[in-house]
């Protein structure tokens, strides 16, 4: 048996990167939303006190969600993609609903950004990278 400081793992494919950088900054914009929701709790709004803080409560959550998700996709780990797979699903449905909204820029960007990390998700190397199980051998 290979100790694991001496094992070899083959480079991380570009798609890995390109992945970890888009559903990265999807976190990023998640928690900034969430941070929003907080600073809103002490300013007016129209929305319940319960309902901004349900919403502070579940960006927060989706955040880290899709930055642990991220970070799993760079290690090689295999659950990061469902979590991506759904993740980029909703982002879709919900960039199609900004473009029927007058939000067409923003729509598009967010369907455009969901359909490339999608194709890298199931890219031929990001494949094979996150489904190697030698990587971390169950010894």
């Amino acid at each position: 048996m290979v100790p694991a400081s001496q094992q070899q793992s083959p480079d991380r494919p570009w798609p890995v990167w390109l992945i970890c950088a888009v559903v990265g900054l999807e976190a990023v914009a998640l928690a900034y939303v969430g941070a929003r929701f907080v600073i809103s709790l002490f300013s007016d709004h129209a929305v319940p006190t319960a309902g901004i803080v349900f919403g502070a409560v579940v960006m927060l959550g989706a955040a880290v969600w899709l930055g642990s998700a991220a970070w799993g996709t760079v290690k090689g780990l295999r659950w990061p993609r469902a979590a991506i797979l759904v993740s980029q699903a909703f982002l879709v449905i919900v960039g199609i609903s900004l473009t029927q909204v007058g939000a067409r820029a923003v729509g598009v960007a967010s369907v455009a950004a969901a359909v490339i990390t999608l194709i890298a998700l199931f890219s031929r190397p990001t494949v094979a990278w996150m489904g190697e199980s030698t990587r971390y051998p169950s010894a």
